[in-house]
């Protein structure tokens, strides 16, 4: 068996090359050789590491079993910030298992665990992961308040990265709450930030849910000039996402937006700008080979043009 060091040295060339089964070999000997020595810790730390290349080969009744030693190994250690990642990863891992119950306990012990060490960052991850978890449970109400949570303290760490990310989240939990207006208020300052820190990608989705919001609040406006104001609002900012979309070449992202301009077109009475905007998402979709958004494409333009014409 090689050294630690060799070990290591093995570890980050086959992570580098993306060799994972190598990886897991590498960090399973590490282990034992902590074993070996008496390094509780130690065997812990690569048997967390151990049970995250078990995941990522979707193996999860291997990353589990990894995991639960792991959390023996770091307790009886007393390493209380190993054990925090830990109960941190079972409960994601336990998430993507539909183990929705399990993962909120996991998630709460990490998040005790955080803030009992003072670790800003950590329980600001841990509230995230939370509301995603009552996002996958449908209790958007809750989601809401952890995303919330999680976007203060992205905000008292000034993680702009984490902040965008975490507004998205907000908006998406308002939004499954038919709050349109407080997700448009997240999903506007998600795509500042992402703009700001030259996040494309993050842009397009954000401005992608602002438009979304905008057209809710335009659907339910108390009158025709409030409507109005949504419907353009959700086509700039549709037509802002367009642009970055297509300077990534993003051609789905492109298709949807433009059934999303499409829409806040016809809403304004622009149908004619609106076919035209449904004909171009039509032909993307179909370029893409994606029949059941094709359809869902020509029906608007169809719709939009027998309007134009006065049918």
């Amino acid at each position: 068996m090689a050294d630690a060091v060799q070990l290591l040295r093995q570890l980050r060339l086959a992570l580098q090359r993306g060799d994972y089964p190598e990886a897991a070999d590498c960090l399973r000997q590490a282990a034992e050789l902590a074993r070996a020595a008496g390094d509780q810790a130690a065997e812990g730390r690569h048997l967390g590491n151990l049970a995250l290349l078990h995941h990522r080969l979707r193996q999860p009744a291997q990353a589990l079993a990894c995991l639960e030693q792991a959390l023996a190994l770091v307790r009886a250690a007393g390493d209380r910030v190993a054990e925090d990642g830990l109960l941190g990863n079972m409960g994601n891992i336990l998430r993507e298992l539909g183990r929705h119950t399990e993962a909120i306990a996991y998630l709460n012990q990490a998040l005790l665990l955080a803030q009992e060490m003072g670790d800003l960052r950590g329980r600001g991850i841990w509230l995230a992961n939370l509301g995603l978890v009552y996002d996958d449970l449908g209790q958007h109400d809750q989601a809401a308040d952890y995303h919330a949570q999680a976007v203060n303290v992205a905000r008292q760490l000034f993680d702009q990265r984490g902040l965008a990310q975490r507004l998205g989240k907000l908006g998406d939990s308002r939004f499954a709450q038919a709050d349109f207006g407080g997700a448009a208020a997240a999903y506007a300052e998600a795509a500042a930030v992402s703009q700001a820190i030259g996040d494309r990608q993050g842009a397009v989705e954000r401005l992608a849910g602002l438009g979304h919001a905008r057209l809710q609040l335009g659907v339910s406006a108390g009158s025709a000039e409030g409507a109005s104001a949504h419907f353009r609002a959700a086509g700039d900012a549709y037509t802002q996402a367009l642009a970055l979309a297509a300077a990534l070449d993003d051609l789905s992202a492109q298709a949807e937006l433009l059934i999303g301009l499409g829409s806040a077109l016809g809403s304004l009475g622009d149908y004619a700008a609106a076919a035209e905007r449904f004909g171009a998402a039509a032909s993307l979709f179909e370029q893409l080979g994606r029949p059941e958004r094709l359809e869902a494409a020509r029906q608007g333009h169809d719709l939009a043009l027998a309007l134009a014409r006065g049918r």
